[in-house]
C-alpha cells in the first residue's frame, strides 16, 4: 500500500477508457456499453430510436432495419489540478429484427477496465554513509482488462409484453506491474491475469400500463453469472530493466532466458456480478418521453488475489438517473433525437471509503438516408468524491457514434 500522496496519471488506450476507478480491484465498472445512451443515461429505456434501446434486446423488434453500430469516446478526467485526456474505441454491435416479431444481436464490448498508473509524487533519499545515498520512487502500472462477446435473443409475446436474452463470454487479461526506481533504475515486478467465465442477462419490457391515457413503459433487466468469473494469475520473476522498454528480454538482467518460470496461481469465483435494472418510460406526448432508471448492482466475488493496484474494490453500487428523449419518426421530415439526463450513483467500496458521483447526460443524433442511419453526439459530466488518495475527480466524455441500416430480413414492400 503506498502511504504517501500519489499522483495518478492516465495513459493513452485504443481499447478503454480511463479513470481513478480503474485501480479497483479488477477495474472500472464499464457503464453505458452503447455511447448513445450517455445523453439518457440509462440502459434499459429507449436511447436509440422511439421505444429502441440498443442495450435492451427486448425492445429491438420494434427496428424497421438492421443496424451495425460502433461509437468512439473522448475522455477528459481532472484531478488534483492535473487533466488527462484519453481516446477509446467503444462496442462494436448488430442488430437484426425479424418481422417485428422477433430479433437477435452480436456485440463485443468490455467488460472490466484496468487501465491505470499511478506513481510517487516525490522521490525519497536514503543516506548510507556521508559519501553514498540514493534516491527512491515507486510505480505501479495496471493494463487490459475482461471483455465479453454477447450474443442476444429478443422475442414479442403480445401486442403489451417483450422478452429478451443475452449470454456472455468473458475473455482476456490484463497485465500489472510494481517498478522500484533506485536511483533511475527500473527493478520490475510483473504479473498477468487470465479471465473466463459465463454471464446471463434476462430483459422483459411491458406497456400495458397508461397514465393520463398516454403510455408508460416498464422495463427490468437482471444480470448474473453461470460459474463466477475465474481469474489465473502467473507471477514472474523480478528483473533490473537495463533498457527502460518495461519488458524483460536479453538485455536485462537476469535476462529472459535466465528467468524462473512464472508462479501460476488460480483463483475460481474471483469476481461474481449479480445486478437488477428497473425502468420506465413515459410517452407524455408523441415521441417525447420523460425516463426514470434505478440500479443495484453487487459483487460477490471472493477477491482473493491481492493484485489490485489501491486496497480495496467495488462492493456494490447503486444510482439513479431521470432523462427526457424526444425522437422522430423513421420517415418524417424532421430528422433531429434530443436527449438529456441527470444521475446520482453510490459505490460501497470495500476496506476504503465509499464513493459519491452525481452527472449530467445531454445527446443528439441525426437521422438520413432511406434506412434511417443515424449519427449520434453525447457529452457527459460526472463529478465523483472519496477517491482514495485524491477526493475529488472531474470526468467530461464526448462521444460520437454511427449506425449503419440495411434491409436483412425485411421486405422491401413493408417500408
Amino acid at each position: 500500500m503506498l502511504n504517501r500522496k500519489i499522483a495518478l496519471f492516465l495513459f493513452l488506450s485504443s481499447i478503454y477508457c480511463q479513470t481513478s476507478l480503474s485501480g479497483y480491484g479488477y477495474g472500472n465498472i464499464e457503464n453505458n456499453s452503447d455511447l448513445r445512451s450517455f445523453g439518457s443515461s440509462s440502459e434499459l429505456l429507449p436511447s436509440f430510436k422511439n421505444n429502441v434501446s440498443l442495450t435492451n434486446p427486448s425492445t429491438w423488434h420494434n427496428l424497421l432495419f438492421t443496424y451495425l453500430n460502433t461509437s468512439l469516446n473522448v475522455q477528459s478526467a481532472e484531478f488534483q489540478s492535473t487533466t488527462q485526456n484519453n481516446f477509446s474505441l467503444s462496442s462494436a454491435k448488430l442488430v437484426v429484427p425479424w418481422k417485428g416479431k422477433m430479433s437477435f444481436g452480436l456485440s463485443f464490448e468490455p467488460y472490466l477496465n484496468r487501465q491505470l498508473t499511478i506513481s510517487d509524487s516525490t522521490a525519497t533519499s536514503y543516506e548510507l554513509d556521508d559519501e553514498n545515498s540514493f534516491d527512491v520512487r515507486r510505480e505501479r502500472f495496471s493494463s487490459g482488462g475482461p471483455s465479453v462477446i454477447k450474443m442476444s435473443y429478443g422475442y414479442k409475446l403480445n401486442d403489451n409484453e417483450s422478452v429478451g436474452v443475452t449470454l456472455g463470454t468473458i475473455f482476456g487479461s490484463s497485465r500489472s506491474s510494481i517498478n522500484l526506481i533506485i536511483d533511475e533504475e527500473n527493478h520490475l515486478l510483473q504479473s498477468r491475469d487470465y479471465f473466463s467465465g459465463n454471464v446471463v442477462d434476462f430483459y422483459i419490457s411491458s406497456k400495458r400500463l397508461s397514465f393520463k391515457t398516454k403510455p408508460l413503459i416498464l422495463s427490468a433487466n437482471y444480470h448474473f453469472p453461470i460459474n463466477g468469473i475465474n481469474v489465473e494469475n502467473d507471477t514472474y520473476q523480478a528483473f533490473l530493466d537495463l533498457n527502460d522498454n518495461n519488458y524483460h528480454d536479453l538485455d536485462d538482467f537476469p535476462d529472459v532466458g535466465q528467468a524462473l518460470l512464472p508462479l501460476n496461481f488460480n483463483f475460481k469465483d474471483e469476481i461474481s456480478i449479480n445486478s437488477l435494472r428497473l425502468g420506465a418510460d413515459y410517452e407524455f406526448k408523441k415521441n417525447h418521453h420523460l425516463q426514470f432508471e434505478l440500479l443495484d448492482w453487487k459483487d460477490n466475488g471472493k477477491h482473493i488475489s491481492n493484485n489490485s493496484v489501491v486496497p480495496g474494490y467495488i462492493k456494490s453500487r447503486s444510482k439513479i438517473s431521470f432523462g427526457f428523449a424526444s425522437f422522430v419518426d423513421q420517415f418524417e421530415r424532421e430528422k433531429i433525437n434530443y436527449k438529456a439526463s441527470i444521475f446520482f450513483q453510490d459505490y460501497e467500496v470495500k476496506s476504503l471509503e465509499n464513493i459519491n458521483e452525481v452527472g449530467l447526460g445531454l445527446g443528439i443524433g441525426f437521422n438520413f438516408g432511406i434506412t434511417a442511419n443515424q449519427i449520434d453526439f453525447g457529452y457527459q459530466f460526472i463529478n465523483r468524491s472519496g477517491i482514495h488518495l485524491i477526493d475529488n475527480e472531474k470526468i467530461q466524455n464526448f462521444t460520437i457514434g454511427i449506425s449503419i441500416g440495411d434491409l436483412w430480413f425485411v421486405k422491401r414492400r413493408e417500408i
